[in-house]
């Protein structure tokens, strides 16, 4: 199979070779990057290099290509990229991810429509609730993950986002103070059995007692740790750090009110070259003005995009659930509590943030992308966000002119979308 688009950032195009899931050649370039960002200068023949296979010197010696013919997709007027990641999903499509309700085929489905977005890795994410509510969901989660061969691939692991939050109004967010509790390493071990180990991300308030001994502990398990509803001093944000935090998840959200102009946990944590941050970029959970701040504050090497999405993202207007919570979704496509003006989740899209992030930020395309397809593998391994010769074969092919419009999408080579 051969895919032809521009990288972003130039008007270049590539044409990719795709064989058993992995890209196998990158022509005219000897290697590609997601977003067109320090490509090197053409192989004498247009080759990738694989690693533990001697396919450049095969085709420098003359040896025919393992691939050829007519271009089966894309087209010079479209643009080719590595796949998006999103490390924070509470649901799509309709499905809620921490509903009762939740199942395999109701997974499969949102996963499909995810990749519709040019999403092809995520980490389906739980909310703040009781144990027992809690392990039934990653028991859900765990089974399909065995079962589906598409949600293994495009779950590189489960975000548990809470309980070991703040319980103060205002950092608390909208998750239920009546579940919140103190950090338990052997709840969070429990929890691992109930779904296989799959647990990848945990976001939590690091001036919790026992967070800090906890934060070691996870890190040296392999877990990623994300400071969020919180209310911590910069000096417990230190320590957090010291002892392993590495993201700061939907930074400006959830957080209390500055107490002093120039110390608050928002630019402490801009600061701070450790921490990796997330951003919610819908224009409602942060105004454009702002999201401008953070980007030049943090550079764009170190934003990730995410969208907090639950069920109502993809889907219209109307009720949906989030965990034990009701969500109205307007036409205005916020996502509130019902009743209430409480930010719940987002239905914000990749392709959309991705759209957004260019306009609120004013960077360019290459840049947007790399927050969505590479910034993450900093600290999430998992995430491939590089076009190379020998890697699986995640591909999005989209339109850019004045918003991105993801045409096609692959995932090891499968077209998905």
């Amino acid at each position: 199979m051969i895919i032809r688009g521009k990288i972003p950032g130039t008007e270049s195009l590539m044409d990719i070779v795709v064989e058993n899931g992995k890209v196998i050649q990158v022509d005219p370039y000897q290697k590609g990057s997601s977003c067109g960002r320090d490509v090197p200068r053409p192989a004498p023949c247009g080759i990738g290099g694989v690693k533990g296979h001697n396919m450049k010197g095969n085709y420098l010696s003359g040896k025919p290509r393992p691939v050829a013919g007519e271009l089966h997709f894309g087209g010079t007027d479209l643009y080719l990229c590595s796949g998006f990641f999103d490390p924070q999903v509470n649901g799509f499509a309709g499905v809620d991810f921490n509903s009762p309700f939740l199942s395999p085929e109701g997974l499969h489905r949102a996963a499909l429509s995810l990749a519709s977005t040019g999403v092809t890795r995520f980490l389906p994410t739980l909310i703040t609730s009781s144990h027992e509510k809690m392990v039934r969901q990653l028991r859900i989660i765990g089974d399909a993950l065995r079962s589906d061969p598409l949600l293994r691939q495009m779950c590189p692991g489960i975000h548990l986002e809470g309980p070991y939050i703040s319980p103060e109004d205002g950092p608390r967010g909208v998750h239920l103070r009546e579940f919140i509790r103190l950090p338990q390493w052997e709840e969070v071990e429990r929890f691992q059995e109930a779904c296989e180990g799959r647990i990848k991300c945990v976001t939590l308030a690091p001036e919790l007692k026992g967070a800090i001994p906890f934060i070691k502990k996870a890190t040296a398990h392999g877990m990623v740790i994300g400071i969020g509803h919180t209310d911590a001093s910069e000096g417990v944000l230190e320590e957090a750090v010291q002892a392993g935090a590495r993201l700061s998840c939907h930074l400006g959200n959830a957080t209390p009110r500055p107490s002093s102009h120039h110390q608050n946990p928002i630019r402490k944590q801009l600061s701070m070259d450790q921490l990796m941050v997330s951003i919610i970029v819908d224009g409602i959970h942060l105004p454009p003005d702002t999201v401008n701040n953070y980007v030049e504050a943090k550079g764009v090497d170190r934003i990730v995009l995410t969208t907090d999405s639950m069920a109502g993202s993809g889907a219209p207007p109307g009720r949906y659930t989030l965990g034990d919570l009701e969500v109205e979704v307007g036409s205005d496509r916020a996502a509130r509590l019902v009743g209430n003006s409480r930010l719940a989740g987002s239905t914000l899209t990749m392709d959309r943030a991705i759209t957004n992030v260019i306009q609120f930020a004013r960077v360019d395309l290459p840049a947007a992308i790399h927050m969505a397809a590479k910034n993450a593998q900093r600290v999430f391994p998992e995430v491939r966000g590089e076009i190379i010769s020998g890697c699986f074969a995640d591909l999005v092919l989209f339109e850019y002119q004045k918003e991105l419009v993801v045409r096609s999408t692959w995932i090891e080579g499968e077209k998905i979308f």
